[in-house]
C-alpha cells in the first residue's frame, strides 16, 4: 500500500508539474502571439508610412516637374515673341533698305538717261 501512495504521489507531482508546465507554455505562447500581433501592426504601420512617404515624394516630384514644364512653355513663348518681333523688325529694315537701294538706282538711271539725253542733242 505505501508503494501505492508513494506512486500516486509521485504521480500527482508530476502530473501538477506537467500542469504547471502546460499553463506556463500557454502563457508564453499568448505572450508571443501578442508579440507577433505587435509586430505586425508596426510592420503594416511602416509600410504605410514608407507608402505615404513614397506618394509624397512622387507628388513633390510631379509638382516639380509641372512648374518646371510652365517656366519652360512661358520662356519658349517669351523667347518665340522676341523673336517674331525681331523678324518683323529686320523685315521693316529690309523692306525700307530695299527701297533705299530703288531709289538709288533709279536716280542713277534717270542721270544716266539725262546724260545720254544730253549727248544725243548734242551728238
Amino acid at each position: 500500500m505505501e508503494t501505492l501512495y508513494f506512486t500516486l504521489g509521485i504521480a500527482s507531482v508530476v502530473v501538477t508539474v506537467i500542469a504547471v508546465v502546460a499553463v506556463w507554455a500557454m502563457f508564453k505562447v499568448a505572450k508571443l502571439s501578442q508579440t507577433i500581433q505587435e509586430l505586425h501592426r508596426s510592420v503594416n504601420d511602416g509600410l504605410n508610412s514608407a507608402h505615404r512617404d513614397i506618394t509624397m515624394v512622387d507628388k513633390t516630384i510631379m509638382n516639380s516637374i509641372d512648374r518646371d514644364n510652365r517656366e519652360i512653355d512661358a520662356r519658349f513663348n517669351e523667347i518665340s515673341r522676341e523673336t517674331h518681333l525681331r523678324i518683323d523688325s529686320l523685315q521693316v529694315q529690309l523692306d525700307h533698305a530695299v527701297d533705299e537701294l530703288y531709289r538709288h538706282v533709279d536716280s542713277r538711271v534717270d542721270k544716266l538717261a539725262a546724260k545720254q539725253e544730253k549727248q544725243l542733242i548734242k551728238g
